[in-house]
């Protein structure tokens, strides 16, 4: 038993770290959809919002000028519209339209599979990447506190 010792200990700690980076990984991904935990920890801010008078007419009004900056922009694009519709229609009657596709060439709005993919093998890696950083620096952070 003596003599393997040191094997017990080396497994113990690979457990104990795999263990913590396990952890360390799913409250990221925590945090990443539903926000920071109420408790936070070190690294987090516990800010305290201020109290106002009446949070819900405040929001309210922000809404409405959002609401009236929207219709003033829909009103200025439907103007747009109709000119550039009507310069097209005195321009360019003889031409055809501008996505126009040929008679049975489908129209391809998904990517191959080779991009998807691609795509998903990009985020995985970069996903590992950063996780792999956290775990060391916090790996680093514990032995120095």
């Amino acid at each position: 038993m003596k003599r393997n010792t040191l094997k017990w200990v080396l497994l113990g700690g690979v457990i104990a770290i795999i263990v913590m980076y396990g952890i360390d990984m799913s409250s990221a991904g925590i945090e990443r959809i539903y926000g920071p935990m109420e408790g936070g920890n070190e690294y987090t801010e516990n800010v305290q919002p201020e109290e106002k008078a009446d949070p819900v007419k405040e929001l309210a009004t922000v809404q409405q000028q959002k609401i009236a900056q929207l219709e003033k922009e829909l009103e200025e694009l439907k103007r747009l519209a109709a000119k550039g519709a009507e310069n097209a229609s005195e321009h360019d009657e003889g031409l055809p339209v501008e996505n126009e596709r040929l008679p049975g060439v489908p129209l391809e709005n998904e990517q191959p599979a080779v991009n998807r993919i691609a795509d998903s093998t990009s985020g995985l890696l970069q996903n590992m990447s950063s996780e792999g950083i956290r775990m060391v620096v916090s790996i680093f952070d514990g032995l120095t506190k």
